[in-house]
């Protein structure tokens, strides 16, 4: 069994197992810092609600439930260290200074929308939080455009599994071949970015 079906399995498992509280958890730890990508987890438990395991609406409805909670907690950590320490820890999230200074930006440009528009792109769903809790947005609306954000994303990979069915457990072992490949351009695409960050460096201390 190769990694991609190791790790699709596991999720299967701890799902199937687990249920609904399950699926929360997942989703809620995903909220915070992305271990596991609502990518694999969202689109599995569809798979299971095609097969009568679960409801479609319900699987909906707790993911986005938990991703939620995990964000509003991942928001209040960052709202009570602030911008100073977050600057300073966060490129252990790759969440440097230029980062928060983009998402100043954004936030002056696009204010509360910029929450729901975060929340259903893949890959900043987690991070965005943490300059919503420095720039000490309204929680209430923090709440309320996470939830929605989250709706729709998970509604779209939640329903790709469900409709798809087996098709997608396929594709999954389809794909268990191309591990090796996979791993590869990830370290590749790593690399290039420690790259292109040693470079940014040594430009900001040539400036300074």
């Amino acid at each position: 069994m190769g990694i991609i079906e190791t790790i699709n399995q596991m999720i299967i498992d701890f799902i199937s197992t687990a249920g609904y509280p399950g699926i929360f958890l997942a989703m809620f730890i995903e909220g915070i810092l992305t271990p596991i990508p609502s990518e694999l987890i969202m689109p599995f438990a569809g798979y299971l609600a095609s097969t009568g395991h679960f409801s479609l609406p319900l699987v909906i409805l707790v993911g986005s439930l938990g991703a939620v909670c995990g964000s509003t907690i991942a928001y209040g950590i960052a709202r009570m260290v602030g911008r100073p320490i977050v600057e300073r820890y966060g490129r252990y999230i790759f969440l440097d200074a230029k980062k928060v200074d983009k998402a100043d930006a954004w936030f002056k440009k696009w204010g509360s929308w910029g929450i729901l528009l975060g929340h259903a792109v893949p890959g900043i769903r987690s991070v965005i939080s943490f300059p919503a809790g420095i720039f000490k947005m309204d929680i209430k609306l923090f709440v309320l455009f996470t939830f929605l954000g989250a709706l729709i994303w998970n509604t779209v990979l939640a329903s790709a599994g469900y409709l798809l069915g087996d098709l997608y457990l396929e594709l999954m072992k389809a794909l268990d071949g191309w591990d090796l490949i996979i791993l590869a351009l990830a370290c590749l695409v790593l690399a290039a970015y420690l790259l292109y960050r040693k470079h940014q460096n040594a430009e900001d201390s040539t400036e300074a």
